[in-house]
């Protein structure tokens, strides 16, 4: 069975929750429409998954982003191993201080590679990630 990518999206409105997809079937011809998407979620809090379904046994399965109205949590779910062991990767050429980061104050802590401000970074590794089925480690690296 051939592995396909499904893009999710949605932001907090004034009352509830705002779908602009759901597990969507993507292909390369809409790449325009997931970019459009991801910039209404830009500075909304909420979040976008481009995951690859069925879940491959090895390689990439799952680019997940949220944004708390500051700050993006972004990474990048990867199988490496043969009885289901994955890695986190997150944003590579990280150059701050490493000291864990609160997000979404709810008191979890999260690497700091994990967060970023770079908005355009992401777009630019969901196009990757929707083009190849991959994300260099160019672009992701940090393994967590």
């Amino acid at each position: 069975m051939e592995n396909r990518l499904f893009f999710t999206c949605g932001f907090q409105g004034k009352n509830d929750w705002i779908v602009l997809s759901n597990r969507q079937l993507m292909i390369d011809k809409d790449k325009e429409k997931m970019l459009d998407m991801l910039n209404k979620i830009k500075t909304k809090v909420g979040g976008a998954r481009l995951e690859i379904i069925p879940e491959p046994e090895l390689g990439p399965s799952e680019l997940s982003v949220q944004y708390d109205g500051e700050k993006y949590l972004f990474t990048l779910l990867e199988y490496v191993g043969p009885n289901g062991e994955m890695i986190i990767r997150g944003k590579a050429n990280f150059n701050g201080e490493w000291k864990l980061v609160e997000f979404l104050s709810d008191g979890e802590l999260y690497p700091p590679d994990a967060i970023t401000t770079d908005f355009e970074f992401i777009k630019k590794v969901f196009l990757e990630f929707l083009e190849t089925g991959n994300v260099s480690y160019d672009l992701m690296d940090r393994i967590y």
